[in-house]
């Protein structure tokens, strides 16, 4: 729940319509008193009139109350009821109670009998014999302020868990557009820089194949800047099938021999993720292993990667390794990588 500025400061200049209740006391008392006395009069319920508003303007935003202008505003009540009398003691609580209502639980409640006590006295003392009624009346108000006040404060709280959502949300499509660049450009600058290396190789003992190489980096340039385009809308939904055909022609071009092995189709929920695996682990193959041999093998819900290159001991996951974990994790999948006892590196994934 959301409240705009505009309705937020409506709704603070129409709870200034409650001073109106101070109306009656001061008709009363301006037709008894005296200059002095009146002048008195008006200074105090001034003080009081402002520190109620105040209040109220602060704790229907997003602050406490300000526990100076509570202290005014209970001074200047008390030092108007020798003033006023008994319409005084009738109002005035309405007042009094909804700052208090602002207060802790534990102030709230001993302010409240105080308020209580001070006024049916002082009603007693101006000869008002009929009065069981003002507590009950106390008490009902004093439950009502204290239901706004918790209303208030879970708007509040549902505001600043809101922004926590938002600000969660947008970190993690930050991660997400993160790994999906990675992804998609670590394995297609891996691709373009051996085709490049292999037409220079060729460019003079073979020109023709040479060129042919270098359109195949254009058209891999090309796609590339697709894949990106893709990443950024967030449409980008890889297949597994293309990926797997995208990794043996780059594991070809750097004379990697890849053998793909596996039973049945995965789970369609399951086959952008397990793209994405192949794609990073064969940009890894490219890059780090130095392998001859790689080999791919599919699971109902697995997926298994190895090579006979080197483990990298010691070597800490990279960026992508680490993105890629962060993906799978957060399907609800488990991925485990490291080297293997018979040589060669092995990267393997579950998915749900």
């Amino acid at each position: 729940m959301e409240v705009s500025r505009r309705a937020l400061t409506a709704a603070r200049l129409a709870s200034q319509v409650w001073l109106l209740v101070l109306v009656w006391p001061l008709w009363t008392a301006f037709r008894t008193a005296g200059p002095a006395e009146v002048a008195l009069i008006v200074a105090l319920t001034c003080v009081f009139a402002f520190c109620w508003a105040r209040v109220m303007w602060r704790v229907m935003g997003v602050g406490g109350p300000d526990l100076r202008s509570v202290a005014l505003l209970l001074g200047s009540a008390a030092a108007l009821y020798p003033l006023l009398g008994a319409p005084w003691a009738y109002t005035s609580y309405v007042l009094v109670i909804s700052v208090l209502g602002t207060l802790r639980p534990v102030f709230f409640a001993a302010g409240l009998v105080v308020t209580m006590v001070v006024n049916v006295a002082v009603l007693i003392a101006h000869g008002e014999g009929f009065v069981w009624w003002v507590p009950l009346v106390m008490a009902l108000e004093a439950g009502a302020v204290r239901g706004m006040v918790h209303m208030r404060d879970l708007i509040m709280e549902l505001g600043r868990a809101r922004a926590e959502s938002e600000r969660l949300a947008v970190e993690n499509e930050r991660l997400r557009f993160a790994r999906d660049l990675h992804d998609i450009l670590g394995h297609t600058l891996t691709s373009i820089t051996i085709r490049s290396q292999l037409a220079a190789r060729l460019a003079e003992t073979d020109p023709a194949r040479a060129a042919e190489e270098m359109g195949g980096v254009e058209r891999t340039a090309r796609q590339a800047l697709d894949d990106v385009r893709d990443a950024v809308a967030g449409y980008r939904a890889v297949s597994l099938p293309e990926e797997l055909g995208n990794a043996r022609a780059a594991l070809d071009l750097a004379g990697i021999r890849l053998t793909v092995s596996g039973a049945g189709p995965v789970p369609p929920g399951s086959e952008s993720l397990l793209a994405w695996v192949v794609r990073e682990a064969v940009t890894n193959v490219l890059r780090h292993s130095g392998a001859t041999r790689c080999w791919i093998t599919l699971g109902p819900r697995s997926l298994e990667i190895t090579d006979d290159g080197r483990a990298g001991a010691g070597a800490g996951p990279g960026t992508g390794l680490l993105g890629l974990a962060e993906r799978v994790e957060a399907a609800g999948g488990t991925l485990e990588a490291g080297a293997r006892q018979a040589g060669g590196y092995r990267l393997r994934v579950e998915v749900p």
